[in-house]
């Protein structure tokens, strides 16, 4: 919303440990309520510039991605994340 939008990693390296529980009573998929997601504003800026680099670390053992966007309104974005 701000503007401020983290790289993610949908992956992940190892499963979550999920405490175990009692088998629990299946509910009615009917009476079953989902969360009302939250409204957004819609970005309606284009990208007029977009460049990518992808550098090795000096240790090896990770790579550094660097997103640079410049929207049409000249505003610059770098997006910036360590991948494994």
């Amino acid at each position: 919303r701000n503007g401020i939008y983290p790289l993610m990693n949908f992956a992940v390296s190892r499963p979550h440990a999920l405490p175990r529980a009692l088998s629990q009573p299946q509910e009615d998929p009917q009476k079953a309520k989902t969360p009302t997601p939250e409204p957004f504003d819609v970005e309606t800026r284009k990208v007029v510039q977009m460049q990518c680099n992808m550098e090795l670390n000096e240790d090896k053992s990770q790579w550094h991605l660097t997103l640079l966007l410049i929207l049409e309104d000249k505003l610059h974005r770098q997006l910036s994340y360590d991948l494994l």
